[in-house]
């Protein structure tokens, strides 16, 4: 009786996935439930398509796609509106976000942000990676209260900060999202 792609090991299941579902540039998917044409990606190489092929292929691939591709993070909505590369085609399930491990959020820092702190919190605490982009539309505009959430995320084990920030506050809120949960922020508070 001829094997059935299930058949193979979960390894090698998940190497093919791997091929088939994540890239090195952030991805575009509408909703896990609804992967249709135009897919593939052929831009990046992927083939979400492969999610269709059954609910069980579907429930181990989906892992992958969410789990080890970095999505952004709307900068004024984050998950809300959370998108890859196409901000018109944002991932809009929420059971897909919630597998979202990395991710990359621009924040603007001479506006004040629509999302709350406790978003930020959820959405961030124990994330597999994120990288926080900071801009101004000019330099000394704006102090660092846009980053105060993030100073309440922990649990992170690749946080990277960078843009228009001083250095020695990138580096220290790195620090203290990478922390353990529950731990209080050590060093620098504040503005700098």
């Amino acid at each position: 009786m001829p094997l059935s792609f299930l058949d193979l090991p979960a390894e090698i299941r998940n190497d093919i996935f791997r091929l088939l579902l994540t890239h090195t540039t952030p991805i575009v998917a509408r909703s896990c439930n609804d992967l249709k044409p135009p897919y593939p990606i052929s831009s990046l190489g992927l083939h979400p398509n492969i999610c269709l092929a059954s609910r069980a292929v579907h429930a181990e691939a989906s892992s992958i796609l969410y789990g080890e591709n970095t999505f952004q993070a709307h900068p004024t909505f984050l998950t809300s509106s959370t998108f890859a590369i196409d901000h018109r085609r944002p991932v809009q399930s929420w059971r897909c976000v919630e597998q979202i491990r990395r991710w990359h959020v621009r924040v603007r820092l001479d506006c004040d942000p629509f999302y709350t702190p406790q978003v930020v919190v959820e959405t961030f605490t124990g994330a597999d990676a994120l990288e926080v982009e900071v801009f101004r539309a000019s330099w000394g505009m704006g102090g660092y209260g846009a980053l105060e959430a993030f100073t309440k995320v922990r649990g992170v084990r690749k946080a990277k900060v960078h843009g228009s920030l001083e250095t020695s506050y990138a580096k220290w809120l790195e620090v203290v999202m990478m922390r353990g949960f529950g731990a209080e922020a050590v060093g620098l508070s504040g503005e700098p």
